[in-house]
């Protein structure tokens, strides 16, 4: 049993100096194809098989565990949903993880703080899909895979957040295996940041109602609108429906231009010390260039937390992200290095 992650991690956190954004040079590989943005992200399709076969680990059991009862029972405490500690997971190695009756009024999003880094290698997590569940009975269930994608093995402490919604609608029935995308226009003010989920419904005795936020993307009109948009996928067994839980994040760590990307390019940056340990970072793109008659297209295309050792025997944790113009049009936006 790990007892002392989480309060080590709120003292850290609060003595720890500021990131700043540079250029990342050690990305693992990143897929380097030019995506529509009808396509789904890079780990929700291909490891979808992979991973259903992965048991399912409670996270609300996980965090009552470790000693952290209140977090679990009681949402709120260190501005968290909650937290707990991954285990050792070996190199390549998936979990799924999922929490419980969780609110059908917010949307979700999972930060990462990795520990036990080597001096011969960083430790690196990937949150490579998230979904929603409705149980028989109507528990909502917020499900997500994290993935070891470094070269040792070490852990992370997981940091589960919640956004209230700022907007909700119905999805509509949607047929097994089938997507559905909405456009949210004007997505206001331009310093905001997007998430979002869906609280599924007509789950059946038999089988759940699975519901996946597939892909999301950041537009600019000709006229200059800007526009939030996104696809959803039932990935269950049985036809169902949904409402969108969709939020607003503002709070903001720094913000800079993403310079003129190309048609089909990505950009990658990393956020030095990413203090405090426990925050969870929302990143958001404002896209600029949309010609007269052609949209900028931008999204984030990919997260990653590690933690390193630095020459002078210092841990440190990183954000990377990476961009992509997924649109037809070179153009530049500002990214939004939002937090929840």
């Amino acid at each position: 049993m790990k007892t002392t992650n989480l309060a080590a991690l709120a003292v850290l956190g609060a003595l720890s100096l500021t990131g700043c954004g540079v250029d990342a040079g050690d990305l693992p590989a990143d897929d380097n194809n030019a995506e529509q943005t009808s396509q789904v992200l890079p780990g929700t399709s291909e490891d979808t098989a992979q991973e259903a076969e992965l048991p399912a680990l409670d996270g609300r059991a996980a965090a009552a565990e470790e000693g952290v009862r209140g977090m679990a029972v009681t949402p709120g405490l260190m501005g968290l949903t909650s937290s707990w500690y991954s285990g050792s997971v070996a190199p390549g190695a998936t979990q799924h993880w999922y929490w419980n009756n969780s609110s059908a009024t917010s949307a979700y999003e999972v930060g990462l703080s990795p520990t036990g880094a080597a001096t011969t290698g960083p430790c690196q997590f990937e949150v490579t899909r998230t979904w929603d569940v409705q149980q028989y009975g109507g528990e909502r269930e917020f499900h997500f895979n994290i993935k070891n994608i470094g070269s040792i093995t070490c852990g992370t402490n997981i940091l589960l957040d919640s956004q209230t919604r700022t907007a909700t609608w119905a999805t509509g029935g949607i047929d097994v295996g089938a997507s559905k995308s909405w456009t949210w226009n004007n997505a206001n003010p331009l310093t905001a940041s997007h998430i979002v989920g869906v609280s599924p419904s007509g789950a059946t005795s038999a089988n759940p109602c699975q519901l996946e936020v597939t892909n999301t993307w950041y537009t600019q009109q000709p006229g200059g609108e800007r526009e939030f948009k996104f696809t959803v996928k039932n990935v269950g067994a049985i036809a169902c429906q949904g409402d969108i839980q969709l939020a607003s994040v503002t709070s903001s760590a720094s913000s800079w231009s993403t310079g003129t990307l190309a048609p089909g390019a990505t950009k990658s940056w990393v956020w030095n010390n990413a203090n405090p340990l426990d925050r969870v970072y929302a990143p958001g793109l404002s896209p600029a260039g949309a010609s007269a008659s052609d949209t900028c297209d931008l999204r984030v295309s990919r997260t990653y937390y590690q933690q390193k050792i630095n020459t002078d025997g210092t841990a440190e944790r990183e954000y990377y992200f990476t961009i992509q113009n997924v649109g037809s049009l070179s153009c530049s936006g500002t990214l939004l290095l939002n937090y929840l």
